[in-house]
Formats: structure tokens, sequence, C-alpha cells
């Protein structure tokens, strides 16, 4: 399978949760897609595409595009797209500013700290959802400015992944993640693997209760 087939269902994940936001920001709303790459997530929302480098912008002429740092150069962004990114890195865009109303995000490793680090500035996970990907699943948050109500490790996991149909196959796959980490880690790292295993189990327990 060729990189563009294998991102493509994390990419009509990101373009679902883009569209069904749109509908609520009113008329024209300013969408930028920073870290466009080639350009197909922007196309399909109406997006501006920024990168950093010129050489970096796709040679297409069906969206606009922008060599920038982020969002820096924009008086306004109503919806940003930061995806494929660190969960740092993605957090740093968003301290830069402007801060977007709305920020669709995925990190590829620790989405758990993108999670506390949005909620942190202010942002509420609204939606969110699951794309296989690689051998797992790509986790993709759609936040919106607003006080979040998830604390603890219901918050790092995502607050509503827990609806997804595939969770209860990602669950598996992280807890084995962390069963590796458990078993090699030393206190208080152990610990920490420790609550998230305990923390699965309860989750597969209610999901199979329910």
């Amino acid at each position: 399978m060729s990189g563009a087939s294998a991102g493509r269902p994390r990419r009509e994940l990101i373009v679902r949760l883009v569209r069904e936001a749109v509908q609520e920001l009113g008329p024209d709303p300013v969408v930028v897609d920073v870290g466009c790459d080639h350009g197909h997530v922007a196309a399909a929302i109406g997006a501006i595409g920024v990168e950093r480098r010129r050489q970096r912008l796709p040679p297409r002429g069906d969206l606009p595009l922008v060599v920038a740092d982020g969002l820096r150069p924009f008086r306004r962004v109503d919806l940003a797209v930061i995806t494929g990114m660190g969960a740092e890195t993605i957090l740093g865009v968003l301290d830069a500013g402007p801060r977007p109303t709305v920020a669709v995000v995925h990190t590829p490793e620790r989405a758990w700290a993108l999670r506390l680090g949005l909620a942190a500035r202010g942002y509420r996970v609204e939606a969110e959802g699951l794309a296989p990907e690689a051998r797992g699943f790509a986790e993709v948050i759609r936040a919106r400015l607003g006080e979040e109500t998830a604390t603890g490790l219901t918050l790092a996991f995502g607050p509503k992944l827990v609806d997804d149909p595939l969770v209860l196959d990602h669950v598996a796959h992280e807890r084995a993640r962390w069963a590796i980490r458990a078993a090699r880690a030393h206190p208080p790292e152990r610990e920490e693997a420790e609550a998230w295993l305990n923390f699965f189990d309860a989750l597969v327990a209610q999901r199979s209760s329910a």
C-alpha cells in the first residue's frame, strides 16, 4: 500500500471533523492547514495551505498557498488544521497565535500529551475519532475554545473516543504497548503504566457490560 493510500482513512476523518465544525462558524470562515504537505486536505476543505519553506509547497493551483511559520501572519483564524506533527510542535503553533476558535489536530505519538496541553490552553475536546493507520490507529481531535470538563486519564485517553466503533481494538493496541512499559520501567514510571493498564481494563469491562 502506498503512503498516500495508507493515510487516506486519517485524511477522510480530518476532512469530516473540519466540515462539521465549519457549518457552525458562520459565513466565510478563515480555515488554515498548517503543514499542508501535498494539499489533499486543504483542497478538500477549502483551506489556505501553509508551509514554512517555499520548496515544500505542493505544486497545485486549486488552493491558496502561503509560506509562513504556523499561523503568525494571519490576523484571524477561525479553524486551524495542524496534523502529523509532535504534540509540543502543535501546541507551540497554537501558542504563537492567533488562537483559532477550533483546532483539528493529530500527532503520531503521545496524543495524551496533546489533549492535556489543549486543556491547559483553554480548549475542550469537542469531537475525536480513530482511523486505521500502520499497525495501530491515528487519533484525530477537534478542540474548541472552552472549559474542558474531563480530567485525568479520561482526558488523556480521549473523552470522546469511548464511543468510537474502533475503541476496543485501539485499547487492545495501546494496552499491549503500556504492558511492555510496565514490565520494563522503574518507579514512578511503572506506576504510571499500571494506572493506564487499570484504566484500559475498566474501559473494556464497561463496554462489555453496556
